[in-house]
């Protein structure tokens, strides 16, 4: 008997390692999946707006609906792709046009006006001179553009692959909502099977509205920033806007870089169309529209979603997040909060009975 066990036991973990090494080697095939579930989440109230459409006693069929969201939406990236491509090109070549040289010049008289706090910290002004040209250079001297061209060309037939993919998996979870669910349930022991229902479905509900949240959060930001640039008559403002928006989808850390790639791409440009331009007072007035849109996010934007779409309080999502961050960097940071909505949820089913869920959960 207890030698069936002991066989039992080496066989299940010689399964879990082959299942381990599987997943491993089928991970972007699991990250297709995932870009697809979101889109799915965002897609259901389309689908549902859609639903209502009828033409006498005639109802669109679920395949005519899904592949009317999902055209919908690959005209949405197409337009965009129309519109911040270009500017890409153009901001490039703005960059390669940039002398180095004549970047430091400009934020010389910053440099010599901290002269004496260098002083005081034992730091050569010319090494740090120096080493300003030389970082300056890394960043501005693009070289060949070519080069870059080739590099991005290298990587479309992938990112053909990944887009054909993540639509053909969309189309079938949309298409046919209850598919993941289905397949739960069939695994799922029938003593299980109600909290199983129940976890599927608030999950389904909670994360669509987090996603959709997150979208609509993200679109204003981007949107602020834009308007904001465009009236201190920055170029290419679109293209920073929306790369802010990108950024703003990584929690704390992610406005940080796009304030500081956003304003870099706004001096430079200026630098462009204004040589004689005194950066310091420009880079001031360029901040205040990163400065409006994340005053607005966090104390807003960010309280809103996470109240009402995952019904958690932002001091507990900020302790996740950070924790996700630590554990496992940036990507950990940007699926914190789905995954600790995903767990709420399992332990309100299953743990409702200890005090520490029962307070995690009091809001679902």
């Amino acid at each position: 008997m207890l030698q069936n066990k002991n066989i039992r036991l080496a066989l299940g973990i010689f399964g879990t390692f082959i299942l381990g090494y599987l997943l491993w080697n089928v991970r972007f095939i699991i990250y297709y999946f995932f870009a697809a579930a979101i889109i799915a989440f965002i897609a259901r109230p389309l689908m549902r707006l859609l639903g209502k459409v009828k033409l006498k006693e005639w109802e669109m069929p679920n395949w005519l609906k899904s592949a009317t969201v999902l055209i919908t939406f690959v005209f949405i990236i197409i337009g965009l792709f129309k519109l911040i491509v270009p500017t890409v090109i153009e901001q490039a070549h703005i960059i390669s046009e940039i002398d180095a040289n004549t970047v430091v010049s400009r934020i010389q008289p910053t440099i010599e006006s901290a002269s004496e706090w260098m002083k005081k910290a034992n730091i050569d002004e010319s090494e740090l001179q120096n080493i300003l040209n030389k970082e300056v250079n890394k960043i501005f001297s693009m070289g060949d553009i070519g080069n870059y061209v080739k590099s991005i060309l290298n990587g479309i037939s992938e990112s053909l692959i990944a887009a054909f993919s993540i639509l053909f998996i969309s189309f079938f979870l949309i298409k046919d909502g209850n598919i993941v669910d289905n397949v739960v349930e069939s695994i799922t022991p029938d003593k299980y099977l109600e909290k199983i229902k129940t976890i599927l479905n608030e999950t389904k509900d909670l994360l669509t509205r987090y996603f959709l949240g997150v979208v609509i959060q993200n679109s204003i930001i981007m949107v602020i920033i834009t308007v904001g640039l465009m009236t201190l008559g920055v170029k290419n403002a679109l293209l920073i806007g929306f790369l802010a928006g990108i950024f703003n989808i990584v929690p704390y850390v992610g406005p940080i870089l796009g304030g500081l790639i956003g304003i870099s791409l706004a001096a430079t440009g200026q630098l462009e169309a204004h040589p004689d331009l005194a950066l310091t007072p420009f880079v001031l007035k360029a901040l205040i529209p990163f400065s409006v849109a994340q005053f607005l996010d966090n104390f807003i934007l960010q309280p809103l979603i996470f109240s009402k779409s995952v019904k958690a309080h932002p001091l507990e999502i900020f302790i996740v997040i950070l924790t996700a961050g630590s554990l496992a960097g940036l990507m950990g940071m940007i699926v914190a909060v789905p995954a600790y909505s995903f767990i709420r949820i399992v332990a309100k089913e299953f743990f409702n009975g200890y005090k520490v869920v029962q307070g995690l959960t009091k809001d679902l």
